[in-house]
C-alpha cells in the first residue's frame, strides 16, 4: 500500500514504522499521504526513504476524527488512559476517574470495539503508537498537565498499596518511581528512567539501594550496575571509571550483560575524549557487537555513543545506520520511549555532515519532545546545534536566543551529556556578535581549559584553524601555541586517522600561511566547514600577493606570465561556471551540484567541460585548486541555508 500511495519501492525502515498503525488500512492511506504532504520522505536512488522521523500530522488528525464518533464517556475513558502511557491498568484510570473498575464496563467494551484499546496479558493497550499519540494530542494542552500529575498519584497509590500487600515499604526505590507514560514492558527500571529524565543524583540513589539488597536477581543487579555507571559517568564522577574496571575484571565481557557492555562503552568515551582514538573506537564496537541480547533502552547507550565517534571521523554512512538501528529497537517495544534521543544524536551528525536542512529538524524535534519522548540531558547537544546552525546561516538573534537556551538546559539538568560542542557554540556566536576579542576573552576566562581541550577537535576538525585564525588576529601567541602543541600531540598518538592529521596541518597552514597545505585541506579534507575555512583563506592569501604579481610582470615582461594567463581565464568564466566550480572544490558530485543550482546533472557535466577548457585543465583536482586560489566569496558561511551540503 505505501509503494502503490508514494509511487515507488520503500525502505524497510519506514515500512516497518508504517506497520506501526496497527492493522487500519484506512489510518494507513493517512499515514503514507501524510508522509508525502509534510516532507518527511524523499525517493532516493529508486526508493522512498526517511528525511524526518516522525508520525504525520495527517496520520494523528485521522485518529482524533475517529475518536470523536465514539460516545463521550468513551473518549472520556481513552483520554484518562492515554495519560498513563501506551499500556496502562485499568484499576489507575478507575483511580484517575473516582470511579469503580466495573462502572467503566460499558467504555472500556466501546473503546475495544472501535479497535483503540487491545488486551495486552494483564494490561490494556493503545493498538498502536499512532493511535496512542492521536488521542494523546486531542487532550488540550492546558489540561495534560493537571492530568499528568494525577496520572502521577495514581501509580504511586496502587505502588503503596502493592508493597503493604507484599509487605514492603513505600520507602526504597519504588517512592522515587514513576514518570507518566513509563514502559509497561518493564524495560525502563527507576534508576535508569530517573537519569534519563536528568534526575541522575537521585537515579544513583536508586540503583545503590538496589543493589544493597542481595536477594535481588542477576537480571536487576546488572541493570543497577549499568544505571550507577551512566549516572555516576552523566555526573563526572570517578566512580563511572573504577566500577566500570571492577566489573570488566572480574567477569570480563559476554552477551546479555548490561553491566559490563555500558562499563566497556564509559571506557570507550572516557579514552576517546582523552584523545586514545583506537582503544576508544574499540571498546565501543565491542560494546555494539555485544549488545543484541540486551534492552532497547540499554542498547540506545552503545550505539548512540559509536555513531558519535563514526561522526567525528566523517563516516556518516556508518553513523547513521547505528543511530537507525537504535531508533528502531525504541519504536519497536510495546510503550516506546526517549526517541528524541536518536533524534539529538542525529542533529549533530547532519550538521558535521553539513546538511542544514536535515540537522535543524532534527534538533527541533528534539528539543519540543515532552513526556516520554524527552530526554533532558540531550536537550543542551539539540540546542547548541541550532544555535550553530543559525550561526551559519547569518541569523544572529536567533542563534543568540538558541545559545540562552542551551546555557537554561544545562543549568536544568543535573548532569548532560558531555560535548565540547556547549562551549564551541557559545565562542562561535560571541566571535559573531561581539568580535574577536571578546572570544578569546571567553577562552582565557570561562572557556579558558578549551583550547588544549582535545575532544574539541575530535568533535569539530575545523576548530583549531579557527582558533588559530582568531589568535592571529587578535595578537595573541600563547593561544596559537597552545591550540598547535594540542593538535600536534592529537595527531602523533593517532596517525591512523586521516581526519586528525589533517586538522593539525590545516592549524599550522593558517599559522605559516602555507598556499600549498592550504589547497591540499580543500581537496582532501571530508569537513565541509574546514574545506570552506582553507577556501576562504587561500583566495585571502592569493588576493594580497596579486597586485605584486602583475606589477612584477608589468616591470619585467620577459619574467613568467603564467599567473597573468590563470587569472584572465577565470575571469572569462561565467557566474554559473564560478559557481559550479567552488561546489566542485568542496567536494560535491554531479548530482549534488545539480539540486544545489537547479540543473540536471548531464548539464552540469556540459558545464564543466566547458570551464576545463577555458582553465586548461583536465581535473577536478585541479579545478578545486584553482576554485580556492580565485574564488574569494567562497566560504559556507554565505552559502544558502536552505540547501544542505554533504
Amino acid at each position: 500500500m505505501l509503494s502503490e500511495i508514494l509511487g515507488a519501492d520503500v525502505s524497510h525502515e519506514l515500512v516497518e514504522f508504517a506497520a506501526g498503525v496497527g492493522g487500519d488500512s484506512h489510518l494507513l492511506v493517512e499515514f503514507a499521504l501524510g508522509l508525502a504532504e509534510e516532507g518527511l520522505v524523499e525517493r532516493r536512488n529508486g526508493v522512498v526513504r526517511w528525511t524526518v522521523r516522525r508520525i504525520p500530522r495527517r496520520a494523528l488528525t485521522a485518529v482524533s476524527r475517529q475518536l470523536s464518533k465514539l460516545g463521550a464517556a468513551c473518549q472520556q475513558f481513552l483520554k484518562v488512559a492515554a495519560v498513563l502511557g501506551r499500556s496502562f491498568m485499568l484499576e489507575d484510570v478507575s483511580r484517575m476517574l473516582d470511579r469503580s473498575s466495573a462502572s467503566l464496563l460499558a467504555p472500556l467494551d466501546e473503546a475495544l470495539v472501535s479497535g483503540f484499546v487491545v488486551e495486552a496479558e494483564q494490561r490494556l493497550a493503545f493498538r498502536s503508537d499512532v493511535h496512542f499519540r492521536g488521542v494523546f494530542e486531542s487532550i488540550p494542552a492546558a489540561a495534560r498537565g493537571a492530568l499528568l500529575r494525577e496520572a502521577r498519584r495514581a501509580f504511586a497509590q496502587r505502588t503503596h498499596e502493592n508493597n503493604e500487600v507484599r509487605g514492603g515499604t513505600a520507602g526504597g526505590p519504588a517512592e522515587l518511581c514513576v514518570v507518566a507514560g513509563e514502559a509497561a514492558d518493564g524495560q525502563c527500571s527507576t534508576a535508569h528512567r530517573l537519569i534519563m529524565n536528568g534526575d541522575a543524583v537521585a537515579g544513583v540513589r536508586a540503583a545503590e539501594s538496589i543493589l544493597a539488597d542481595p536477594g535481588i536477581s542477576h537480571a536487576v543487579r546488572a541493570d543497577a550496575e549499568a544505571s550507577v555507571i551512566l549516572g555516576c559517568f552523566l555526573l563526572g564522577q570517578e566512580k563511572a571509571v573504577t566500577l566500570s574496571e571492577h566489573i570488566l575484571r572480574e567477569r570480563g565481557t559476554r552477551p546479555g550483560d548490561v553491566a559490563a557492555l555500558m562499563a566497556l562503552s564509559t571506557l570507550s568515551n572516557i579514552r576517546w575524549r582523552a584523545g586514545e582514538l583506537s582503544e576508544g573506537l574499540s571498546l565501543g564496537r565491542t560494546a555494539v557487537r555485544y549488545g543484541d541480547e540486551v534492552d532497547p533502552v540499554w542498547r540506545l547507550h552503545l550505539k548512540l555513543a559509536l555513531a558519535g565517534k563514526y561522526a567525528n571521523l566523517r563516516e556518516f554512512d556508518q553513523a547513521e545506520s547505528l543511530l537507525d538501528a537504535a531508533e528502531a529497537g525504541l519504536r519497536n517495544m510495546a510503550s516506546p520511549v526517549w526517541t528524541a534521543a536518536p533524534a539529538a544524536m542525529r542533529a549533530r551528525v547532519y550538521l558535521q555532515a553539513k546538511r542544514l536542512g536535515d540537522a535543524r529538524q532534527q534538533a527541533e524535534a528534539a528539543t519540543v519532545a515532552w513526556e516520554r519522548e524527552a530526554v533532558p540531558m540531550l536537550r543542551p547537544l539539540a540546542s547548541s546545534v541550532l544555535g550553530t546552525i543559525s550561526l551559519y546561516l547569518g541569523d544572529l538573534p536567533v542563534a543568540i536566543e538558541h545559545v540562552e537556551r542551551m546555557h537554561a538546559d544545562v543549568a536544568s539538568c543535573q548532569a548532560v551529556l558531555v560535548s565540547a560542542q556547549y562551549a564551541w557554540t557559545d565562542i562561535l556566536v560571541t566571535a559573531k556578535k561581539d568580535g574577536p576579542r571578546a572570544a578569546v576573552e571567553l577562552l582565557s576566562g570561562t572557556y579558558g581549559h578549551l583550547p588544549t581541550q582535545r575532544s574539541l577537535y575530535i568533535e569539530d576538525p575545523s576548530a583549531a584553524a579557527f582558533l588559530v585564525r582568531l589568535a592571529r588576529d587578535v595578537g595573541d601567541s600563547d593561544l596559537k601555541r597552545g591550540v598547535l602543541d594540542t593538535v600536534d600531540g592529537l595527531a602523533g598518538d593517532n596517525p591512523g586517522f586521516s581526519i586528525i592529521g589533517l586538522t593539525a596541518m590545516h592549524a599550522h597552514a593558517l599559522a605559516e600561511g602555507d598556499t600549498t597545505a592550504l589547497a591540499h585541506i580543500i581537496v582532501d579534507s571530508p569537513d565541509p566547514v574546514s574545506v570552506a575555512l582553507a577556501t576562504e583563506e587561500l583566495a585571502k592569501l592569493y588576493a594580497a600577493q596579486a597586485p605584486a604579481q602583475w606589477r612584477k610582470t608589468i616591470s619585467s615582461p620577459s619574467e613568467d606570465t603564467s599567473s597573468i594567463q590563470k587569472f584572465t581565464c577565470w575571469s572569462r568564466l561565467s557566474e554559473m561556471e564560478q559557481r559550479i566550480s567552488y561546489l566542485v572544490s568542496v567536494g560535491l558530485t554531479n548530482r549534488q551540484i545539480a539540486r544545489r543550482v537547479h540543473l540536471s546533472a548531464h548539464t552540469v557535466n556540459y558545464h564543466l567541460r566547458k570551464i576545463y577548457r577555458k582553465l586548461g585543465i583536465n581535473t577536478r583536482v585541479e579545478l578545486a585548486r584553482q576554485a580556492a586560489t580565485y574564488s574569494s566569496g567562497a566560504a559556507v558561511y554565505s552559502m544558502d541555508g536552505e540547501e544542505n551540503a554533504p
